[in-house]
């Protein structure tokens, strides 16, 4: 066969090999030159997953490959420029090599290989041999061959989605800390400083109700111009940042978008690159913080499904989704950033930087539990680098608002790292001595919450430990608060059957046994949602729990709607209250659950 035989022979034994549900598009009348085949993926539902379920794909065909190292590899020569073009893709690109005689199919990764690119840069040839492991061979109706490739896929899109993060990250004009006076001198009379004296003093005394009915008044006033209605809805988001007074999730983030919105329109209405660029920051600071809040608690609930399950693979391609609009999120907010460092709006930085630093530790925790293979220490030198210049100009401004909330985000970072810390400490020092009792205090409760924070899960109180899934709930769109929310009413049933003290508590022989089930207990790893059982354990009395454990318990009535009380404790001999000093906690309920095991086993039909 010639050339353009072998191609099109290795074109169709390609598409012969796709599993069904993959579409296939030529690529052959498109831009991407050597590009052959665009492939996105399909849900269950046979619905396209969209464009962060795509990637590109060259399809090189040979008579006989060339196998090395005892047949564990294919060897497969490409040009040079043909290499540097796909690595400048923002798409995952995927060599595949088809030996046309056997019909079969092998792939590599081009877009996040260390190697191909230590190839590109490091050679002058104008080919370079591309190894492909047989392992990494596509066997028709063998879904478990193709699961590598979609792998490799998922670690290209992060590869690529923390790229764009570096490319941003490396836009950053240095500034040092002894530059800031002049840069302050410089800025003159910046608007940040045109407080309202009285909400300033309302935010600091947290009275937020009266700071929301002073702020409202300016904001809603037909006669205050741009710059007090401007402030006074900075002040207004602030306190709502602070104390919400939805207690609804969706509703909150709705109220969070009014607010970003509305500094936008008065920032076009003033006309000012200040009123703008803070506008924006605030808006797209806002999109980052509910998207992460959602896949921070994502990435939970896929540690408690079975890596092999339907659920998890349904749960991780959206999780994958979630992180590449959070990548692509925090790029945009990076490049903001570091045009406030290059245009020295020191105010407006601050100002962002403040909501920002916290939200950056929740997403360094995310990336680095994910087990992304691309490492973010280049993002924690630019965050170092601008937190240090916002502490520096904080300080100069005597800003103690933002210097206490900057320095105690600073303080805990310092916990790994002391002598920065001190380093940092000694530079505000020498700007504003008078702040080293607050520095102080600061660093205290930093060491006190960090101890805490290494306590165990169970020794937290009940209060905290529903608090911990009420809000993993609500960051997954099931808002126990929400009466018109279906899975959040199902939450709230788990939620108020999470303590079984005041069923247990009244016999030494009663126990409440949960059994879990169902897609919400497991996304939430919650023990007390999906029902349970009431049993006695001296006399084997058992009743299903439905809903809630109190309703079940004690239910006075016709004999046939009474509840476990009224049918089998009220009459018994051994009922006998546990001590005073007796109190329910997690840990007892799953310790009991063990001790009882044999018992409990026999009520698995229930």
């Amino acid at each position: 066969m010639n050339a353009g035989e072998i191609g099109k022979e290795a074109g169709r034994i390609f598409e012969y090999k796709l599993p069904p549900n993959w579409i296939s598009r030529s690529q052959e009348d498109q831009d991407d030159h050597g590009i052959d085949y665009e492939i996105e993926l399909k849900n269950s539902d046979g619905k396209a997953l969209g464009k962060d379920s795509v990637f590109k794909v060259q399809v090189k065909g040979e008579e006989n490959c060339s196998f090395i190292n005892n047949g564990k590899t294919v060897s497969h020569s490409i040009k040079i420029e043909r290499l540097k073009y796909y690595l400048k893709f923002n798409i995952p690109v995927v060599l595949v090599v088809v030996d046309v005689t056997l019909e079969r199919v092998f792939w590599v990764s081009i877009t996040d290989s260390d190697k191909i690119k230590e190839q590109v840069s490091s050679t002058r040839d104008d080919s370079k041999a591309i190894h492909l492991p047989v392992e990494n061979e596509l066997v028709r109706r063998n879904d478990a061959s193709f699961v590598g490739l979609l792998n490799a896929v998922t670690q290209c899109w992060d590869y690529l989605s923390v790229r764009g993060i570096k490319q941003a990250v490396a836009n950053y004009s240095m500034v040092k800390p002894d530059e800031i006076d002049k840069c302050i001198d410089e800025i003159g009379d910046a608007f940040f400083r045109a407080h309202h004296a009285k909400l300033d003093q309302l935010l600091l005394k947290r009275s937020f109700d009266e700071l929301y009915q002073q702020s409202n008044q300016i904001m809603q006033s037909p006669i205050a111009p741009p710059k007090d209605r401007f402030i006074a809805t900075m002040y207004y988001a602030e306190a709502f940042n602070i104390s919400p007074y939805k207690k609804i999730k969706d509703e909150e983030i709705v109220e969070r978008l009014i607010l970003r919105e509305m500094l936008v329109r008065i920032a076009r209405e003033k006309r000012d690159r200040t009123y703008r660029l803070t506008a924006i920051g605030k808006a797209r600071i806002e999109v980052f913080k509910s998207k992460l809040d959602q896949l921070h608690a994502l990435h939970i609930s896929n540690q408690h499904f079975d890596s092999e399950s339907y659920n998890f693979y349904y749960l991780n391609a959206a999780t994958q989704k979630l992180y590449l609009d959070v990548c692509r999120t925090l790029q945009k907010i990076i490049f903001l950033c570091n045009r406030l460092v290059i245009q020295s709006q020191f105010d407006v930085l601050a100002g962002l930087f403040v909501e920002l630093g916290a939200l950056l530790l929740i997403f360094k925790t995310v990336h680095s539990v994910r087990g992304t293979n691309e490492s973010i220490e280049f993002l924690d030198d630019w965050f170092e680098q601008v937190n240090l210049l916002v502490l520096m100009y904080v300080t100069n401004d005597e800003d103690y608002h933002k210097l206490d909330r900057l320095y105690f985000l600073t303080a805990h970072l310092g916990l790994k790292d002391t002598e920065k810390l001190a380093h940092t400490k000694k530079l505000i020092l020498s700007a504003l001595p008078e702040s080293e009792d607050l520095l102080n205090f600061i660093e205290k409760k930093v060491n006190e919450l960090n101890r805490n924070s290494e306590q165990d899960f169970y020794d937290l109180s009940i209060e905290e430990q529903k608090k911990f899934f009420s809000n993993m709930a609500k960051n997954l769109g099931m808002d126990p608060d929400d009466p018109e929310n279906e899975p959040g009413r199902l939450v709230k049933i788990g939620l108020d059957n999470y303590d079984s003290s005041g069923v247990v508590k009244n016999c030494e022989n009663m126990f409440v046994h949960y059994k879990p089930r169902g897609m919400i207990a497991q996304m939430l790893g919650m023990y007390s949602l999906g029902g349970g059982l009431m049993i006695c354990l001296k006399h084997g009395h058992v009743t299903g729990t439905g809903a809630l454990i109190s309703e079940a318990y004690n239910r006075p009535g016709s004999p046939s709607l009474q509840g476990f009380k009224q049918r089998h404790c009220n009459s018994c001999c051994d009922c006998k209250a546990r001590e005073d000093s007796w109190e329910w906690n997690l840990k007892w309920q799953l310790e009991e659950s063990e001790k009882h095991r044999e018992l409990l086993d026999k009520f698995k039909l229930f």
